[in-house]
């Protein structure tokens, strides 16, 4: 499950819930927006790694004249003009919309990024009518929780004002231009994603883990070969010792218990 909140300026907050679920075995994601009135919406849309993602929306309180139910098709970078890419969102998507009163919107989204660092632009389209988003630029910051159960990203963004204004006194020639604040760093959003199951270890991680039991299987396999070794030595030691003891009995030799008992302990030694 993933869980975002976005902060707005000209409206309140912006909270959206995705969950993944299977819609006719094929991967899909369900998700639920809502912040003011108008924001309120219902969305299903596919997620094949492969394919194309194909969206239905309601938002029951759309402007009036036009309807609530839509169906979206979006196109990425991806393998087959999947919009996610395998390293995670993609730099670019264009969107085609379609609402059940025949209304065609179009939209593409930039997102280039570089590391932690992305910048956003957004152009749409309705009915030949058009309109561009502001720039933007953002940071984000990431949080594991619980031992990697859980993330939490938060997007910062570097605001510049558009309060740009002539300089110089009333009736005095416009020679420049000045800013009347300094650009300023806000909190755009903050995104909680959960993970079902133990996170599965980095690659080079489990290279270095699979690594460490080779090595400790062929330790254990030389030492059981070591042990083996010596069992066989003192084994056949022991029979040496036996077959030297009858060989001096059988030939009349007196030997004494110390004798004996010196021979046992492997010094043959006489008194």
């Amino acid at each position: 499950m993933k869980a975002s909140l976005k902060l707005r300026d000209d409206a309140g907050p912006l909270l959206r819930a995705k969950l993944p679920v299977a819609l006719f075995s094929v991967p899909a994601v369900a998700s639920l927006t809502a912040g003011d009135s108008a924001d309120l919406s219902l969305c299903l849309a596919t997620a094949a790694p492969s394919l194309p993602s194909l969206r239905l929306s309601y938002a029951p309180n759309r402007p009036a004249g036009t309807s609530p139910l839509s169906l979206s098709l979006v196109l990425g970078p991806g393998p087959g003009g999947c919009p996610s890419a395998p390293a995670g969102a993609s730099a670019i998507t264009m969107a085609v919309e379609v609402s059940a009163a025949g209304a065609i919107s179009f939209s593409l989204s930039l997102k280039p990024s570089v590391g932690d660092f992305a910048v956003r632009k957004r152009f749409e389209s309705v009915d030949g009518e058009g309109g561009a988003s502001a720039s933007e630029l953002t940071m984000r910051s990431v949080v594991p929780v619980r031992g990697g159960a859980a993330t939490v990203r938060i997007r910062w963004g570097v605001r510049i004002p558009a309060e740009v204004t002539a300089g110089g006194e009333a009736g005095a020639p416009r020679t420049g231009v000045t800013l009347r604040r300094l650009p300023f760093l806000v909190l755009g959003k903050v995104t909680v994603e959960t993970r079902s199951g133990k996170p599965p270890p980095a690659p080079e991680v489990e290279v270095q883990e699979e690594a460490a039991v080779e090595k400790v299987r062929k330790v254990n396999e030389k030492l059981r070969k070591e042990v083996e070794a010596l069992r066989a030595t003192a084994g056949e030691g022991r029979e040496k010792e036996t077959a030297e003891l009858a060989g001096t009995h059988r030939n009349g030799g007196g030997s004494s218990p110390a004798n004996i008992s010196r021979k046992l302990s492997g010094a043959d030694v006489r008194l």
